[in-house]
């Protein structure tokens, strides 16, 4: 690592061991100020994020479509104090978890796992959730550009019992995984380019990875659908949900199906989800 990359690894190190010390109520207020502050002050993407909302909610006015936002910068920033915060973080939380039956019962078929997941809620505590509790987790992962970062979050995650592949790995080694009856988490919600299926996501064509679905056709692994919300009173629930197939399972049946779970897990929590991302960005040809 250069100069740049030990700094911000040993920086990374110093922010997280201050955090741990915080009680979670001081986390929590520090999460909604930082929340606050960058919506106000940093609008990097902010304007994207207002057009993808009033994409997905058209009938919805301004004033509601700004307080989603508010909400989301919010969970954004929980989401990363938390994480930075682990495992003290995990430790003051409380669990509510919605059946985790559905979840054991696929690990008990032998062929792998596939949960699939998005950029909703809390989702590096799911992460957390499924390491702490045994379960032998990999994550697909981007690589970070800075190497003190990539491997400040890689070893912050192992802590908990997560490990990695990169996203650009061997697809035998992701294959070689589910056939030792691991567990894949796929974030499979971002624009695909021209390499993704296109399915319906609010009622807009949308490009999306094809990776969860041809894992289940050519190794038979199951797939759960999970997500991470947190409840008023501060309670995080972790749900398990079956990805019910009706008819032929296609690269494109599948990956609607799942995509239609995560929209209406999005109508119920709007602020959960990550507007950031540039979702529709790719054009569907005519």
């Amino acid at each position: 690592m250069n100069l740049k990359e030990q700094f911000t690894y040993r920086l990374l190190h110093v922010i997280s061991r201050r955090l741990r010390r915080l009680p979670n109520s001081s986390r929590s207020r520090f999460s909604n100020k930082l929340g606050a502050f960058v919506y106000n002050r940093i609008p990097i993407r902010k304007n994207q994020a207002i057009q993808n909302i009033k994409i997905a909610f058209p009938n919805k006015n301004m004033a509601w479509v700004n307080n989603v936002l508010k909400g989301s910068y919010r969970l954004v920033s929980t989401n990363f104090m938390e994480f930075l915060a682990l495992p003290k973080s995990y430790e003051s939380l409380n669990f509510r978890v919605e059946n985790q039956h559905i979840v054991d019962d696929a690990a008990q078929q032998g062929k792998g796992v596939l949960i699939i997941t998005g950029h909703f809620g809390l989702w590096e505590i799911l992460g957390s959730w499924l390491g702490k509790n045994g379960y032998p987790v990999w994550g697909i992962i981007q690589r970070q550009g800075n190497r003190g970062a990539d491997l400040f979050v890689k070893e912050l995650r192992e802590s908990y019992g997560m490990k990695h592949l990169y996203r650009k790995s061997s697809i035998e080694n992701m294959y070689a995984l589910l056939k030792e009856n691991k567990m894949l988490i796929l974030a499979s919600d971002q624009d695909a380019k021209k390499r993704g299926v296109f399915v319906n996501f609010f009622g807009q064509p949308s490009s999306t990875p094809k990776g969860s679905a041809r894992f289940h056709i050519q190794s038979g692994a199951p797939m759960v659908f999970s997500l991470a919300h947190k409840e008023k009173d501060g309670t995080v629930v972790i749900s398990f949900d079956k990805i019910e197939l009706n008819g032929s399972a296609s690269i494109e049946t599948i990956t609607q199906t799942y995509t239609t779970m995560l929209e209406d897990k999005i109508r119920e929590y709007p602020d959960h989800y990550f507007w950031f991302h540039r979702k529709w960005k790719t054009r569907k040809k005519q």
